[in-house]
């Protein structure tokens, strides 16, 4: 089974794919193989200052993700997928462009779903980076993430879309809702099961079709796999403080401590490397958005020690910590407690004492 974590901004950040990769590589099933991707990132922005949003795409040597971009202008959008081919190439598995974000952030510069709105220039726009990327020696693969359209009335116009782009994509990830549904709402996996069958047969048949929506379980991933016979499985919100969603390991008491811990760790040296190696660097960015894993285990060792370590780090940490705690009892009296904690030790203690 092909499963995909699907990318979320300020989610899929690299401490996290690289605590899930960590996690899937010591439980994994050997029918299962697992894919990455980064946190989407502004083209604009990208080309503009990119030390603003570079983050997104920090990785490690082993991850090999897909580099997930957006935006509304094509030129930009081919300059950046121009520079992530050129200079960022054996960091990534891939090149996407999101065409179905409904984040009005995404959408008021033109990217995301609000690219369905404007089918004739989203199709000349794929076109354009797909041939991009074949320029290159050693070309990284095109794909696009999608919804099933702007409304109900709009899924045909939107399948007959994903059809005639197939050509030009080596992957279309498909959330079986549509704009208007936001998050809401059963996913259509009977569309995303036709919409594959459709491209398979009329347009490119080497297109993966991955599905995506609803997912809450690994069970579930393997139903669904059977089921609707997609190419593979992406899970988006069921994998948020659960990063064990990836195999069928039900976790210990103790584990899922270590995993809490494990996290903290991860998201405050990725943390650090960024605002040492590139918040601060001179001149090109270049290699320096490649960790090395090396690296973090030195400095979790160095920071393990200091008593008085507050990284700025932890306080954007809550937001991984409230989900692991999510559903256990006296969760929100300790969340109001954990909102005073400023010190890595500190919150460290508390984290073992709420899960012991």
């Amino acid at each position: 089974m092909q499963l995909c974590f699907a990318p979320m901004d300020g989610i899929t950040t690299c401490a996290t794919r690289l605590l899930t990769q960590e996690i899937f590589e010591r439980y994994w099933h050997k029918s299962d193989s697992f894919l990455l991707w980064t946190e989407f990132m502004n083209v604009d922005g990208f080309l503009i200052n990119p030390r603003k949003v570079i983050k997104h795409l920090l990785t490690t040597p082993d991850q090999k993700p897909i580099a997930q971009i957006y935006g509304g202008n094509k030129a930009t959008l081919l300059e950046a997928t121009k520079k992530i081919q050129k200079e960022y190439a054996q960091l990534f598995s891939g090149i996407e462009l999101n065409t179905g974000c409904p984040s009005t952030t995404v959408m008021k510069v033109g990217g995301g779903s609000d690219m369905m709105r404007k089918r004739e220039d989203t199709f000349d726009t794929i076109k354009c980076l797909y041939e991009e990327t074949q320029k290159a020696e050693t070309p990284l693969p095109f794909s696009i993430k999608a919804r099933t359209g702007l409304h109900e009335e709009d899924k045909r116009e939107q399948q007959e879309f994903l059809l005639n782009i197939s050509p030009y994509c080596s992957k279309i990830s498909l959330h079986g809702r549509t704009l208007k549904q936001l998050y809401q709402g059963e996913a259509d996996w009977e569309y995303i099961a036709r919409t594959r069958q459709h491209i398979k047969e009329q347009g490119n048949p080497n297109c993966l079709v991955i599905g995506n929506g609803g997912i809450s379980g690994y069970e579930q991933a393997q139903e669904f796999l059977q089921s609707y016979a997609v190419d593979g499985i992406m899970i988006w919100q069921g994998a948020i403080g659960n990063p064990r969603i990836f195999t069928p390991h039900i976790p210990t008491k103790e584990e899922r401590l270590e995993t809490v811990l494990r996290h903290l760790d991860l998201s405050i040296a990725c943390d650090q490397y960024f605002e040492e190696y590139i918040e601060v660097s001179e001149g090109e960015i270049g290699q320096k958005i490649c960790i090395p894993e090396r690296w973090i285990e030195q400095r979790i060792t160095e920071y393990q020690k200091n008593s008085d370590f507050s990284p700025r780090s932890i306080v954007e940490f809550r937001k991984f910590l409230f989900q692991y705690i999510k559903g256990i009892p006296d969760s929100r009296e300790w969340k109001q407690e954990i909102v005073q904690t400023q010190e890595y030790t500190a919150l460290r203690e508390k984290i073992i004492e709420f899960f012991g």
